[in-house]
């Protein structure tokens, strides 16, 4: 258990991302919202004069020891790993953006860190805690699949900076690095309905060479099998149209989830012959569509006309990840995704891309 009334809380990069982190943050009662930390002191003021942070750093050296129980690191990908082994060496606790670290090596040291500074480490795989995957993991719990056996799962998604041609990104500078990117979404999805992932294998293609003259595969195809089953995954980059979705197939049932939509569609056996079931079937999905439509577009009014939070699955799903994290600290538990989760997510996306990291350092060779 904490041993303040309240966990004080820092952030560590004044991006974008902070924004979801900072107004989930200052609606707990358990939260004191302390620090912001950013290299570039000018937006570290901004967000703190914006949101009434009374401590505004340059960075992680000039924040004094007892500043905070607990870091969100919301850097660039690159350099997570270091800077959440700078925050645990201070012996504060760590709560890190997707993806955990950039390499298997960044996480040994992340683990070992952890291990001689006793600090505790999250990881926000919001993606689990979408409400459309959640009522998913519900209904398994409920057996009404049975035994899940094979997990599909198919992200198809706009890159604004690619289409813009915006390709110094750092997502773009390496082939492998758009599935560190991109990738923890579903992966993190599979893992938590099936298990560890035993083996995987990749088939990248729609090969581009960018305007900075590195290579970029627009179009993945992972087949894995993990502890309770197998799972294919399909990633598309840089198309126009946006859509995520899971199919998951059990011993009794199947079920859709469409996560753009907020949606999920249960398919069970049923006591009717074959004809009466499929009308059976298509009325309930009408109507399960038709009252999820209707309830997401009262949230999104509501949320527009600022009469309640903004209610997008994004935004509640962050929410949920980070009301999750506080809740084990509170309770003096590991979290439900820390360093072994979000290491395994790592090792797969390493073996993903080792195939069009390997034809880039060939190439590079000549």
């Amino acid at each position: 258990m904490n041993d303040h009334k309240k966990f004080r809380v820092g952030i560590l990069g004044a991006g974008f991302i902070s924004e979801f982190h900072i107004r989930v943050l200052k609606t707990l009662p358990y939260i004191d919202l302390v620090a912001v930390c950013d290299s570039d002191a000018g937006r570290a003021e901004s967000v703190g004069r914006r949101h009434g942070i009374p401590g505004v750093y340059d960075s992680i050296a000039r924040m004094p020891e007892g500043e905070v129980d607990v870091v969100h690191v919301l850097l660039p990908p690159p350099v997570h790993s270091a800077a959440a082994i700078e925050c645990m060496k201070k012996r504060w606790n760590v709560f890190v953006e997707k993806p955990l670290a950039v390499s298997v090596s960044e996480c040994r040291e992340m683990q070992r860190a952890a291990e001689q500074y006793e600090c505790t480490v999250g990881v926000n795989h919001n993606a689990i805690y979408q409400p459309a995957f959640q009522k998913l993991v519900e209904g398994i719990r409920q057996r009404r699949l049975g035994r899940v056996e094979h997990v599909f799962v198919c992200m198809n998604v706009p890159l604004r900076q690619l289409s813009a041609g915006q390709h110094g990104h750092w997502m773009f500078c390496d082939p492998g690095n758009i599935i560190l990117e991109q990738a923890p979404h579903p992966l993190s999805q599979i893992q938590y309905l099936l298990g560890d992932f035993r083996s995987v294998a990749a088939l990248p293609s729609g090969e581009v060479t960018l305007t900075t003259g590195a290579l970029f595969y627009d179009t993945w195809q992972i087949s894995a099998v993990c502890d309770r089953g197998s799972a294919q995954c399909f990633l598309s980059f840089g198309k126009e149209y946006f859509d995520f979705w899971i199919y998951a197939i059990g011993q009794d049932g199947a079920a859709f989830v469409d996560l753009r939509r907020n949606a999920v569609q249960f398919t069970e056996k049923t006591r009717f012959m074959p004809p009466v079931e499929q009308l059976y079937l298509a009325s309930k999905k009408a109507r399960n569509d038709v009252g999820q439509a209707g309830r997401n577009l009262s949230d999104y009014v509501l949320g527009f006309l600022k009469w309640k939070p903004p209610a997008d699955p994004m935004c509640r799903s962050i929410e949920t990840s980070i009301r999750a994290f506080y809740e084990k600290q509170m309770a003096g538990q590991p979290p439900l995704q820390g360093l072994d989760q979000g290491s395994a997510v790592i090792a797969v996306c390493e073996k993903i891309a080792e195939p069009v990291r390997a034809v880039a350092a060939s190439r590079g060779a000549r």
